[in-house]
């Protein structure tokens, strides 16, 4: 016997129905236009590693190492972002201070006032940003209060889902 998807219409089928092997449900549930910093979270978790300013750079390097993240978030006694420090931080400041920077509190290499978005900002304002200021994480923000932290890494996994699924709607309206 034939299976079924390879037969014609039958005659009482719906003329006008048409199925598909692939829809927006089944391609990584991806596909409305303009993924948001909201969807990122809802995928990766809202997982945030802090420390506060004064904490020394050793234990930061122990905290990167331990968690295995590229940067911490510096934050107040309000839980409130007032920093952040990476990897790249540092490196960068063992290289000029030397490796008694590691004794040193994080508020003294940190990169204050980071730039911060909310779960509604569209993916690809938030690359851009990342992009042209030349940083890999932000903190989120919903109410003032931080509910996240995205990396560039995050941002264009995201992105690529669309951009698969945006090839695949081309080839579906190709094939017909």
């Amino acid at each position: 016997m034939t299976p079924t998807s390879y037969q014609g219409p039958l005659e009482g089928d719906d003329k006008d129905h048409r199925t598909r092997s692939q829809s927006e449900d089944t391609n990584l549930g991806v596909g409305q236009p303009g993924i948001t910093v909201g969807a990122i979270l809802a995928d990766k978790g809202n997982d945030i590693f802090t420390v506060a300013p004064s904490t020394t750079v050793k234990d930061v390097v122990a905290e990167l190492n331990r968690m295995r993240v590229g940067a911490l978030l510096v934050v107040n006694p309000a839980k409130e972002p007032i920093g952040i420090v990476s990897e790249r931080d540092v490196v960068r400041h063992a290289d000029t201070v030397g490796l008694d920077v590691f004794a040193q509190p994080v508020e003294t290499i940190m990169t204050a006032n980071p730039q911060c978005c909310v779960p509604t900002d569209k993916v690809e304002s938030v690359m851009l940003r990342m992009t042209e200021s030349r940083f890999r994480h932000m903190p989120v923000l919903n109410d003032g209060k931080l509910c996240g932290l995205i990396s560039i890494g995050d941002v264009v996994r995201h992105r690529m889902r669309e951009i698969e699924y945006e090839n695949l709607k081309i080839k579906q309206a190709l094939v017909g």
